[in-house]
């Protein structure tokens, strides 16, 4: 269980929350023109000298439509400045869905279609949804990943900035922590998910399971606590209680490409590799960040006999660490 083991390694020492792309602050935004369900072709370029808030989104998940309801209060705040908001979803999303999900919650922003993942990619979105704020002159100024807590707070901050209401120091202070108020059971189950980490990381891997449990227990829809609570199984060699694991986190999150990923390596260990193959192929295509879920397509393609099939794969995993040096997650970032 090496690979299993370094995973777990990224995943301690690499925090999900600072990336949600990988293209740093105060760096020129990639152009992109994008046609909209309505039929609007929308350029980055041409925003009229308009601050830019992009939201990454996918239809079928909670944490996004939270994120589109919040923008559209939010946006309320800056109906008259110049401020505009457009929505993206992937090409192979449900378009029928986004655009009756967008009419039903009377969200008005326009969504356009990233139907070759070119924005997807050019970005590296790392989590759904994703929020980008990018300034009047084509800068990027922040990122949001996910729908954190203190969504509203964040977007409307990041704005103000943006258009030079604020400076950083007034931004700071909106979002001091006496300005937001946490959620208690969110910052337990979090504190405990950090606490299983670090007996990770000491290799008490029973005191982790413990810990991990609980946060799980304090607050059942924390993705990532039922994520690391997986890949503990697969440590342990427990493939069944791994696969519930996971498939509870693919409840939570269809989409999430560290889930399939766990939930193939399980199906590795029972030996039942076409339902690995077939679920680590579909975490792969979506998945930019792979090298976890190539590794496993190899070692499944090696115990099937398909010799030629698992050195593409491991060379593909390879490949990625080597000229990416971002993990097989989209909760880790290798510097």
């Amino acid at each position: 269980m090496i690979i299993t083991a370094l995973a777990l390694v990224f995943l301690i020492f690499f925090s999900p929350v600072s990336y949600a792309i990988n293209i740093p602050a105060g760096k020129a935004a990639p152009d992109f023109n994008l046609t909209s369900l309505a039929g609007q072709h929308l350029s980055l370029n041409k925003n009229d000298g308009k601050v830019t808030a992009i939201i990454y989104w996918r239809t079928e998940h909670k944490r996004s439509l939270l994120a589109l309801k919040d923008a559209i209060e939010v946006m309320k705040k800056f109906k008259d400045k110049n401020v505009r908001v457009i929505t993206i979803v992937a090409g192979n999303d449900r378009l029928d869905l986004a655009k009756s999900m967008t009419a039903d919650n009377k969200i008005n922003f326009p969504v356009v279609v990233d139907y070759g993942r070119q924005f997807y990619s050019d970005y590296g979105i790392r989590v759904y949804p994703t929020t980008v704020i990018v300034d009047k002159e084509g800068i990027i100024t922040h990122s949001i990943p996910s729908h954190p807590l203190t969504f509203k707070k964040l977007f409307e901050g990041y704005i103000k900035k943006a258009l030079g209401e604020i400076d950083e120091s007034k931004l700071n202070d909106m979002l001091s922590p006496h300005n937001v108020k946490a959620d208690k059971t969110h910052l337990e189950s979090t504190r405990l998910y950090n606490l299983a980490m670090k007996f990770t990381e000491n290799g008490m891997i029973e005191l982790a399971v413990n810990s991990v449990r609980k946060s799980i227990e304090v607050k059942p829809d924390m993705l990532k606590s039922h994520i690391l609570l997986g890949f503990l199984y697969l440590e342990m060699d427990d493939p069944d209680s791994a696969l519930t694991t996971f498939n509870k986190a693919l409840e939570l999150d269809p989409h999430s490409h560290d889930a399939k990923t766990g939930l193939g390596g399980a199906f590795v260990m029972k030996g039942e590799l076409d339902k690995a193959i077939e679920i680590l192929n579909d975490a792969a295509i979506a998945n930019p960040y792979a090298q976890m879920t190539y590794y496993e397509l190899g070692k499944a393609y090696e115990l099937k006999g398909e010799k030629d099939k698992s050195i593409e794969m491991y060379k593909k995993a390879i490949e990625k660490i080597i000229h990416k040096q971002i993990l097989p997650s989209s909760i880790s970032k290798c510097k």
